[in-house]
């Protein structure tokens, strides 16, 4: 029964080994896998950082863009109601000076 009982002892040690073995290729396997999809997942999340900022500077830009159009027609209005200012006060100093002239002549014939 020594020899049988050997013999099992050397098939559960066997087996006992052939099991670890398993265990740590599979340990190694399931690290490099882990670590592959550490690195997938940084890889996405860079590509998603990199769209998110293309994304938010064009619409920055397209802010800007907007805010000079706006800036641009407002300077054009501006400058509209300053030349009618101008034309006004042109008018009033017309009228001022006309009206000046009639009263100086309506004194100098009376």
């Amino acid at each position: 029964m020594n020899g049988i009982m050997k013999s099992e002892i050397e098939q559960i040690v066997s087996s006992d080994e052939t099991a670890r073995a398993t265990v740590g290729r599979a340990e190694m396997e399931a690290e490099k896998l882990i670590s592959g999809a550490k690195e997938k997942a940084q890889t996405m999340l860079a590509a998603l950082e990199k769209q998110i900022q293309e994304a938010e500077d064009n619409e920055i830009a397209s802010i800007v863009t907007d805010a000079r159009h706006q800036a641009q027609l407002t300077m054009e209005q501006t400058e509209q109601y300053i030349e009618k200012l101008r034309k006004r006060l042109d008018l009033q100093k017309t009228k001022i000076v006309n009206d000046y002239i009639n009263s100086a002549l309506k004194r100098s014939y009376s």
